[in-house]
């Protein structure tokens, strides 16, 4: 009889071992189906929001392109872009499905190129935000050795975050080192050479105004002390290079993903430069 009763016992703790396995595995297949499940919706969640970005980038090439083929001479290009503004309200929250996109079309030769500008033009540029010997500090260490992304310059003798936050709307990496008098902002009008801080308020009253320049020569006019382009840095009426920044997200889900596409405009035909992509 006691025998008996050990063997039930024994069985009993080995069933109930076995039980306390299965619900382990049980558990464990569980928890791996719903880390494929979270997997697999985030690879979807990324794809959908790659192509919503991606069309992004589609949807504003082809309104640059028909802006460029509607002007196609340099003083019809330069009314033509005057409206670049309206056209990025335009394409400001496309839905696609369940998918949206913004879109920003940023005309980099109204920004100062880091890489390729003057060390005089860096050292006025950076002097409208630190004091002059930190501007000079900033400028002669990017002309010693160019910076690859935007984010380095945080870290260039002279530089903080505080300075590249500062200055971000007004600089860039991807340009051509060729300055847009109808879009540049007053700063960076200021930093130029032969220009200075009263006559580039006076271009950009000018503008305000409604006037767009037809040539880089209309700068004689702009203000007294102008009388000569010599020692200029190269200047357009429209711009030559373009970066269209794509922003794709899914609606309820926190993932993102950015596209930056620069394209060069040559005559009436755009060339891509340069194509990054992250998640956000």
């Amino acid at each position: 009889m006691v025998m008996t009763r050990n063997r039930r016992g024994v069985a009993l703790i080995l069933v109930l071992s076995l039980l306390v396995l299965l619900g382990v595995v049980a558990a464990e297949v569980g928890s791996r189906a719903r880390a494929e499940g979270q997997m697999l919706i985030a690879l979807k969640s990324r794809a959908a929001t790659r192509y919503a970005a991606e069309s992004g980038v589609f949807l504003a090439r082809t309104s640059i392109a028909q802006l460029v083929d509607s002007a196609p001479e340099a003083t019809d290009r330069a009314t033509a872009f005057r409206r670049l503004d309206s056209l990025n309200r335009s394409l400001r929250h496309q839905a696609i499905g369940n998918t949206l996109f913004d879109v920003a079309i940023l005309d980099l030769n109204a920004r100062i190129d880091l890489n390729l500008a003057s060390q005089r033009t860096l050292r006025n540029f950076f002097h409208e935000f630190v004091p002059d010997d930190r501007a000079a500090t900033v400028a002669a260490a990017l002309k010693a050795e160019p910076i690859a992304r935007f984010g380095e310059l945080a870290r260039v003798p002279g530089g903080d975050d505080a300075l590249a936050l500062a200055v971000a709307p007004y600089v860039t990496i991807w340009g051509d080192g060729i300055v847009n008098i109808n879009s540049a902002p007053e700063a960076v009008l200021a930093a130029l050479p032969g220009i200075g801080p009263a006559v580039a308020r006076t271009i950009v009253q000018r503008r305000d105004a409604g006037e767009t320049f037809s040539s880089p020569d209309e700068f004689r006019r702009a203000g007294p002390g102008t009388a000569t382009l010599d020692g200029f840095p190269p200047m357009t009426v429209a711009p030559s290079r373009l970066m269209i920044v794509s922003r794709g997200w899914l609606n309820g889900s926190p993932t993102a993903h950015e596209i930056q596409a620069v394209y060069v405009i040559v005559g009436t035909r755009l060339t891509l430069q340069s194509w990054e992509e992250r998640d956000r």
